[in-house]
């Protein structure tokens, strides 16, 4: 993809359909798997017994990177938002920004939060918590693909009545 296209929509995108979602965990284990033992995606008890994740959502329009004076928190070539270490103050700015309450600030004082397994997507590989989940409710890819593979899914649930 280009970086006039990856620019122009926000880059990649990953989408968690609640309504596919199974709440079973794997998401969040894998993830504290690839970051020794630190979930960056984390299930929540919704009420009723429903368990479901929440994690960065790499925001277009990041307030967390709008807030941090030191521009640590930054968007990478594919959207995602990363926290470069060596800038870190520990300030909390980007915790105060963030409307998700997502980044948290880690011993020994810096912002963590999801980098959409930054490693493996180097290596040309999808995030844990994307290739592991057992029914594909996380999606991820460019944005338009996303939007294109949501529609459809949205459709078929409408329309399509299987015998």
């Amino acid at each position: 993809m280009n970086e006039e296209v990856l620019s122009k929509y926000g880059g990649l995108t990953r989408v968690i359909n609640y309504d596919v979602c199974i709440g079973c965990y794997t998401c969040e284990e894998v993830c504290k798997f690839i970051h020794e033992g630190m979930a960056f995606i984390v299930l929540y008890e919704i009420g009723g017994g429903l368990n479901k994740p929440i994690s960065c959502f790499h925001c277009v329009k990041a307030p967390c990177v709008t807030a941090c004076p030191t521009k640590a928190m930054h968007k990478d070539k594919d959207g995602a938002i990363l926290v470069d270490l060596s800038k870190c103050i520990g300030c909390s700015a980007c915790v105060a920004a963030c409307p998700f309450g997502i980044p948290e600030i880690v011993p020994p004082g810096y912002a963590s939060k999801c980098d959409l397994c930054n490693p493996l997507r180097k290596e040309g590989l999808t995030p844990g918590c994307v290739s592991m989940c057992p029914t594909k409710a996380i999606v991820w890819g460019d944005t338009a693909q996303v939007a294109k593979e949501l529609r459809v899914r949205a459709l078929k649930k409408l329309v399509y009545k299987p015998v």
